[in-house]
Order: C-alpha cells, then structure tokens, then sequence
C-alpha cells in the first residue's frame, strides 16, 4: 500500500447497509487506534465481493459510522488455493500464513502429521498461538489489497484433512518424488488442495494415504532449507503457470 492510497479494512458481515457503515465492539476500536477519524476516507470490505469506498462520520471505540461513496466489485486471483500445511514452529506457521496471504491463497488449514513440529497446547486445548492466526490474515490481506479475507480452519490430522478437501478439485501432495507440476495443471483448474510437508516431509506410509485417496504427488519448484519456501515457491508456479497473459 504507498503512501496516497487510502487504508484498506476487513469488517465484520452486515457492518454496510443501505449505503451506511457500521462499525461496534472490537471493529471499532480498531478503527480507532488505526488512527482514523470523522472524515478519513478509507475502503471497507466485509467478505461479500464487494470493496466499498467510505467517508467516515463519527468515530468512537464503541460505535463508527460513515457514508458509502461508492462501490466496485473486489479484485481477486482467478485460481483459488487452499493451503493444508503440516504444522510448522509456530513463529514459522505466522510467517506464511502472512507471506502466502499476500500471494494470494484463499484458505489455510494446519495439518498434524507424522514430522509437524507440534506446538504447546494453550489454557484454552489450542495450538499455541492460534487465536491470532485470523488477526495476522487479515492484516496481511488489508496490506497486500485483497478483495477477499482467507480462511482459518481448525487443525486437523493429516487423514481428516485428506477426507475433508473437495473432492471434485484438484488435489496435489508436495513431495520432492512427484510429478512436475506443469503437465498436472494442463487442464487449469481452478481451485486447487495443496498439501504442503512439515520439515522433515511427509512419510511414504502418508504418500500412499494420500495417494489412496486421489491426491496427486507434485514435485515442487524449488527445495531449500526455509520450511515455508514449498508453499511459497509452489503458490508463485500455479499462479504463473494458470494466471499468465496469453
């Protein structure tokens, strides 16, 4: 985002109607420690596909309002990825759920299997860190201009997310034996599971899981010491190779 384009916010579903915002509880005060006051000019976005351009009226950490100026349809990728990733160190899970945001992948969901790095279980039964996933996506979303806000699924165990991810789509395991990714977007879908390794890969009894199930093994683009750079050089070669100017 430079310096002249107005801030971007992600609000909560209902927050504009009939050419009003509104904003309560914990949007508004965002809103206010954002710095925005009665005549900030900023684009709202609540998930719905559309990006509306708003001048703001009242501001308070309770309760903001402002007019609807105008509204235009919301800027996104044409191929939707959803991430499965084996679970990461948690400092290693924020970074791509920020970097891979910004790149454009629609849905994460964190996948315990045999090599995750599985974190500490927090008061509340949760992976460590967890409750801040949804705030780290949206601000990544809000940073990188996104016209729609990814999702956050639970964590689950490698064989549920296997059983859970859409049948009908294209589903691909990173694995450094598998087939080269070109010939298997020949078809250019448009969505696409991928599953992504935790550091030490996935175990050939989770391949042939996978494989059982349908799921395509992939090469990815690059290997490398970063336990992010499979989703992140992967994410960059579906898009270049679907999302390419003719």
């Amino acid at each position: 985002m430079s310096a002249g384009d107005p801030r971007r916010i992600f609000v909560a579903a209902g927050s504009l109607q009939t050419g009003r915002l509104r904003l309560e509880g914990e949007d508004a005060t965002r809103a206010l420690k954002l710095g925005l006051r009665p005549g900030s000019e900023l684009v709202v976005l609540d998930d719905s596909g559309w990006e509306m351009d708003v001048r703001l009226t009242s501001v308070d950490a309770s309760v903001c309002e402002g007019e609807v100026l105008g509204r235009r349809l919301a800027t996104e990728r044409r191929t939707k990825v959803s991430l499965y990733q084996g679970l990461l160190h948690p400092s290693d899970f924020r970074r791509l759920l920020a970097a891979a945001t910004a790149l454009g992948a629609v849905a994460f969901v964190p996948v315990i299997t045999d090599g995750s790095v599985v974190p500490m279980l927090g008061a509340d039964g949760a992976p460590e860190g967890e409750a801040e996933w949804p705030r780290l996506v949206r601000e990544a979303a809000e940073s990188a201009r996104r016209g729609r806000l990814p999702q956050v699924g639970a964590t689950s165990l490698l064989d549920q997310a296997l059983d859970g991810a859409a049948r009908g789509g294209t589903r691909l395991m990173i694995d450094p034996g598998g087939e080269p990714l070109a010939p298997l977007l020949a078809e250019r879908p448009f969505s696409i599971d991928l599953f992504l390794p935790p550091p030490g890969g996935f175990t050939a009894e989770e391949r042939a899981r996978a494989r059982a199930r349908g799921v395509t093994l992939a090469a990815p683009p690059q290997s490398g010491s970063d336990p992010i750079q499979p989703a992140l050089t992967t994410l960059d070669r579906i898009y270049a190779l679907l999302e390419a100017e003719a």
